[in-house]
């Protein structure tokens, strides 16, 4: 297969490397991180001694989850991207050990800051989808995000089990058990670390492909606000801020949901097993479709699938309709996901593509703060699904009704 001329410098083999070091650091990243996430709610009962607090540490990560991307976005500016995602898992290492110190202290402030930084790493993984697009020419940028979420699919199975071996290891090792999976994730995110450092060169910011998939019209504003007039580019980051709000606005209550009922708490393992699949494991085949598709027809059907999730989890007639809408649930997030972040891989030129990435990051975890908070209450409003499953509903056909105007748009445009 023959390099393309927009990026010289780097061969085939090449992006095969960079892409393939991306995944084994995500999926190592995912792993390290749920098995530290399973405990930490308890951690923070135990450390806190208030049951009030337990959620306090979960709350702080999200925090680092949403203040990390604009620092990780300004240094892949000035220093590269391969130091800046580098340097974000180191930092989440640091943060891990720092939890796994304080657990073993008995020290509440100190695990809060350790999963602040957790969250800053996270943030750094999840951006590398965009970096590991960057090494590809536009028509190949969406199967190379896909390959990246795809490494969540070893965090979600990875997490759990070896969160239940590092407690055992811990405590007969004379430690709180609570505290192995939090050095069994700092070493995980030491190693995601040094595998980006060692592999991920050149650095994709020297080789990337610079322009959009549609170079813009001479007097064309391609400054930071003039690229967020981009129709296109709106429609993306709308794609991703919807799949993230409906998403999690459902899934977030399942497992209370669910666990409400005598006969169903049984069910919720198997709930969240659905959802996670739909969420990571067709992420490869995702990102095939965006390439071959286009963005916009997996937009519609991430929206389609949105909805019908959320009609089937507002019947709330119990495993039948529970377990497909978690699935669709998963995979609808999972078309919106891919497709925005190429639309945003595509649609911004290199000048500015780390700063509105960043700046998406940002907005994904905000959104993710609110959905969770309202779920709850929504939940307990409506005594039961159904305003969940109206609220979903009604945002992802805004979503639609977004496709079709930037469609139109977009159409009229080039006819004028």
């Amino acid at each position: 297969m023959s390099t393309p001329a927009a990026s010289p410098a780097i061969t085939e083999a090449g992006r095969r490397r960079i892409l393939g070091a991306f995944f084994v650091a995500r999926g190592s990243i995912g792993v390290g991180y749920l098995a530290g996430f399973i405990v930490l709610t308890i951690a923070g009962k135990e450390l806190s001694g208030h049951a009030e607090l337990a959620g306090w540490p979960a709350a702080i990560s999200m925090v680092g989850r949403a203040i990390g991307p604009p620092p990780i976005a300004r240094a892949m500016e000035v220093f590269g991207r391969r130091p800046a995602i580098a340097g974000s898992y180191a930092l989440g290492a640091v943060g891990a050990a720092t939890a796994a110190l304080a657990v073993a202290a008995g020290l509440f402030w100190l695990l809060l800051v350790g999963s602040l930084l957790m969250g800053v790493a996270r943030a750094g993984g999840d951006m590398s989808r965009y970096v590991a697009a960057e090494i590809y020419e536009p028509s190949r940028r969406g199967r190379a995000i896909g390959i990246v979420v795809w490494g969540g699919t070893a965090g979600a199975i990875g997490g759990p089990l070896l969160g239940g071996y590092a407690q055992e290891l811990a405590g007969a090792g004379g430690l709180s058990p609570l505290a192995g999976p939090w050095f069994a994730a700092a070493g995980l995110l030491l190693f995601s670390a040094l595998v980006t450092w060692a592999f991920v060169r050149p650095d994709p910011r020297d080789v990337a492909d610079p322009t959009p998939e549609a170079a813009p019209a001479d007097g064309e504003p391609t400054d930071l606000r003039g690229v967020l007039r981009d129709r296109r580019v709106q429609l993306g980051i709308l794609a991703i801020l919807t799949g993230q709000g409906v998403m999690t606005l459902i899934m977030v209550v399942i497992p209370l949901h669910l666990d409400s009922y005598a006969d169903l708490g049984e069910a919720v393992p198997v709930a969240m097993t659905a959802h996670v699949a739909g969420m990571f494991a067709l992420a490869p085949l995702t990102g095939r479709l965006v390439d071959l598709l286009g963005p916009r027809p997996m937009v519609l059907i991430g929206s389609v699938l949105l909805m019908l999730a959320s009609a089937l989890a507002a019947f709330d007639a119990g495993v039948g309709t529970v377990l497909p809408a978690m699935f669709l649930l998963g995979y609808g997030w999972n078309a919106c996901f891919v497709a925005g972040s190429t639309m945003l891989a595509r649609g911004v030129p290199l000048n500015v593509r780390a700063r509105i990435q960043g700046r998406v990051e940002v907005l994904i975890g905000v959104v993710g703060v609110f959905s969770s908070a309202a779920s709850g209450s929504l939940l307990a409003f409506g005594s039961g699904m159904g305003w969940l499953g109206a609220a979903g509903l009604i945002s992802a056909l805004l979503l639609l009704v977004a496709l079709g105007w930037e469609r139109s748009a977009t159409r009229a445009a080039a006819g004028a």
